[in-house]
């Protein structure tokens, strides 16, 4: 009788849940994972064109849920962090192909909030950003790749300008915000 259920239960999940592939042209694997009901499933993991692994991570009714991971196409550690419903939630932390941090910061529903710090390759600290429900609102600090502080621009109160620094020092661009949001 217990074997009878179990090939029932079996049969069913078999009819509900299958691997799902997807190719490059090239023929290298694309991403593989479970699809029931026509939406992803369980456990999935992405590659990179050169084969090695790109994303892995869960989903729920063809929405990312739970830990994520990414990769550098050389196989390096690139960012870690939460899904709920799809969207980016919870700390995320970010790392250069060296293994040192590139960033850490929180996201709220996919948007950035609280405090946001990123670092050059050598790790040593380049800005410090406040964010409140996905907008800018405060440049804390600015440094080249020696600790020196630089000038952050005129940014004040989510209006103004932004300066990008190499590690050298070298401004790179200067970007505009207003009402804490990105101007091209």
């Amino acid at each position: 009788m217990n074997k009878i259920i179990l090939l029932i239960i079996a049969c069913f999940s078999l009819t509900t849940c299958s691997l799902h592939k997807e190719f490059y042209e090239s023929g290298n694997l694309k991403a593989k994972g479970k699809i029931s009901d026509t939406l992803k499933n369980g456990k999935w993991k992405l590659f990179h064109k050169n084969g090695n692994l790109f994303q892995i991570g869960h989903y729920s009714n063809g929405n990312k849920t739970g830990e994520w991971k990414v990769y550098h196409e050389t196989g390096e550690l690139r960012q870690i962090g939460q899904f709920l419903n799809n969207q980016q939630n919870g700390e995320w932390n970010f790392y250069h192909q060296n293994g040192n941090h590139q960033g850490i910061g929180t996201l709220s529903y996919g948007k950035r909030i609280g405090t946001w710090k990123w670092y050059f390759k050598n790790g040593q600290l380049q800005t410090e950003r406040n964010w409140n429900n996905g907008k800018l609102i405060e440049i804390i600090s600015c440094y080249d790749g020696k600790g020196n502080e630089l000038d952050k621009g005129t940014f004040t109160e989510g209006n103004g300008t932004m300066k990008i620094y190499d590690i050298d020092g070298n401004l790179l661009n200067i970007e505009h915000y207003k009402n804490g949001q990105y101007i091209k």
